[in-house]
């Protein structure tokens, strides 16, 4: 699937503008990838269209990984937290009909147990 065909379905699925569901999606994968190993976060991006490997693969992994994915959106997009966990289960849900079934389990696996409990 193409960059802007996940755009497409984070603006379906949010009713965001399309340059607010670019930015929700490119910030999932990279929130995203902040929390995996070196090798989980090379299988993630190869399974994304190039503009978001090259996100994925080009972001630096957080030290502490339990930092709060909400709290991260809040943050970098400057939003309330309704708005923030609309565009995180907007774009997962997107980023979850184009990488695989164990892919997703491995990246879930990875994350910190609330994070992954969002992202059911």
């Amino acid at each position: 699937m193409r960059t802007r065909e996940l755009i497409k379905k984070v603006q379906l699925y949010s009713g965001f503008s399309d340059q607010e569901s670019e930015a929700a999606l490119e910030q999932m994968v990279e929130s995203l990838s902040r929390r995996l190993t070196d090798d989980e976060r090379k299988d993630f991006a190869s399974q994304l269209p190039p503009e978001l490997q090259t996100i994925a693969l080009d972001t630096i992994p957080l030290v502490d990984k339990r930092l709060d994915i909400i709290d991260e959106f809040m943050e970098v997009q400057r939003i309330d937290e309704p708005r923030a966990k609309k565009q995180i289960f907007s774009a997962w849900r997107a980023l979850k009909n184009t990488i695989s079934p164990g892919e997703i389990n491995d990246i879930r696996a990875q994350l910190p147990n609330a994070t992954a409990e969002l992202l059911a």
